[in-house]
């Protein structure tokens, strides 16, 4: 009867540790699909160090699964130089950091503050108009141009999509975290998440000799 007992017992502590083990694996690997479906890479922007330059990006290639987030950032550290990450799908969608617009030659232009040593530059144009050439927000703010050419900006700091059909998609200006009272309404992160695969190709509008680029997987 004793030793009955004692294998009852025995095959109990078993049949638990069994158990235990199924539904550690069980967590276990939902911990790790989840991971995957969730995984964020991080790149620096500018900045440099021992192992990339001064203007690049770091890591300069990313190779990531579909569905998963792309962060950019500019280290604290790093001298205040602007940077963009601008992925252009269409060479004629490049967008310079100032750009001439016409308006009425009665339009007025105020400097903030008023006593500011800044003036427009404005160019006399035609049939009662001028030339000013100001600020191109498709450079400075976060934007994207989609495949019928519909433009659009969006709040600094943006996270999106890519749907793989833009013509055009800009983080805005990057700036170190802190410095953004020097560049009002600059962004300090940008965030993309990539669901199709395919090779993204991306440059700095600043500085056109930096490059970089996110191969996706399925």
């Amino acid at each position: 009867m004793n030793a009955r007992m004692m294998m009852t017992a025995v095959l109990s502590i078993l049949i638990s540790t069994l158990l235990v083990l199924v539904i550690t694996s069980s967590i276990s690997l939902n911990y790790i699909a989840k991971a995957q479906q969730t995984s964020v890479t991080r790149i620096l922007v500018g900045g440099g160090n021992n192992t990339y330059p001064f203007y690049g990006y770091d890591p300069q290639r990313a190779d990531i699964k579909a569905g998963s987030t792309v962060v950019w950032s500019v280290p604290s550290l790093a001298p205040l130089e602007p940077h963009t990450v601008s992925f252009i799908f269409n060479n004629k969608t490049f967008a310079l950091p100032t750009a001439p617009f016409v308006i009425s030659n009665s339009s007025k232009f105020v400097p903030l503050p008023k006593d500011a040593n800044s003036k427009p530059n404005v160019v006399p144009g035609i049939n009662g108009t001028s030339i000013a050439l100001v600020s191109n927000a498709m450079s400075y703010d976060p934007s994207s141009i989609d495949q019928k050419g519909n433009a659009k900006t969006y709040v600094p700091n943006s996270n999106l999509h890519v749907s793989g059909n833009e013509q055009y998609i800009n983080s805005g200006w990057l700036v170190p975290k802190g410095t953004e009272k020097i560049f009002p309404g600059a962004s300090t992160i940008f965030t993309l998440t990539f669901p199709k695969s395919g090779t993204y190709r991306y440059t700095c509008t600043l500085h056109p000799w930096m490059i970089g680029q996110v191969v996706v997987k399925q």
